[in-house]
């Protein structure tokens, strides 16, 4: 069962990146998914993919914050 759920978590992770982004290619491709399932319903937080959705973000927001920091000095 094991040697199952790891195949099938290795094809999601192929697809949609469930891990830590490191670099502007998983970044981009990050953003694309996240894209592509706000298309497909998750923006609604009541459908399937909103959790993705949010995970997803969680993970884009975080590559976010230390490559494309917000400069707190500049007027809002």
């Amino acid at each position: 069962m094991s040697e199952n759920i790891v195949h099938h978590y290795q094809e999601i992770c192929h697809s949609i990146p469930l891990y830590s982004i490191h670099n502007e290619a998983e970044y981009d491709h990050a953003i694309q998914v996240l894209n592509d399932l706000l298309d497909a319903g998750g923006a609604d937080e009541n459908h399937p993919l909103a959790s993705l959705v949010t995970l997803l973000g969680h993970f884009i927001a975080d590559y976010e914050s230390i490559h494309y920091p917000i400069d707190e000095g500049l007027p809002h």
